[in-house]
């Protein structure tokens, strides 16, 4: 009995975490900056953003406090010199060094990375896009928490030389597959199944 009892505190415990039961919506001037950290405002020499507005002022508004997903398709740069790749490649690492610990310390984590093979839609896309991300955010404050954190501007400067175009989908759930939180009540099921 006393097995099972903590079994379930730290599987609610996990669930309090993964799913963010604490965290509030984003307020309006939240909203405003985190516009600002999306369009590179907070980067210099950044180009002109292709990020809009309306929508960033939408996602921040319609705030729900709970869990989505973000799609990114990702267009490397093409016209870079031999001796410049394994400059990009060592930023490529670097920035996963810093986003990845952010992704993981705010309950957030990848579902799919994946290169594509080829697009079957007609007209042919415009787009040749190189990497597929699926990110699963515990909450859009998270997601404002880690596009403002002055770590990740800095290693995003740097990353910005590597790409050529990105396309940012944001989406809430409808039907989920594997969700980590079960995955973690299954594995306390079998411990306590085994341990009795």
């Amino acid at each position: 009995m006393i097995l099972y009892t903590i079994l379930i505190v730290i599987f609610l415990c996990f669930a309090c975490w993964y799913d963010g039961w604490w965290i509030s919506s984003l307020t309006e001037e939240e909203g405003k900056d985190l516009y600002k950290a999306l369009s590179g405002q907070r980067v210099e020499d950044q180009p002109k953003t292709t990020v809009n507005p309306n929508a960033v002022n939408l996602f921040a508004r319609t705030d729900n406090g709970k869990a989505f997903y973000m799609l990114n398709l990702i267009k490397d740069k093409k016209d870079l010199e031999s001796k410049d790749m394994g400059a990009l490649e060592s930023i490529d690492r670097n920035y996963a060094k810093v986003v990845f610990p952010l992704l993981f310390k705010h309950g957030c984590h990848p579902v799919l990375v994946s290169k594509p093979l080829t697009t079957f839609s007609q007209p042919a896309t415009e787009e040749e896009w190189d990497a597929i991300f699926i990110i699963r955010y515990r909450s859009r404050r998270d997601l404002y928490k880690i596009v403002t954190n002055p770590e990740f501007q800095k290693a995003w400067e740097f990353k910005l030389a590597s790409i050529q175009n990105t396309t940012v989908i944001p989406s809430i759930p409808v039907l989920q597959g594997v969700n980590l939180k079960w995955i973690v009540g299954l594995i306390l099921i079998l411990i306590g199944w085994v341990s009795t």
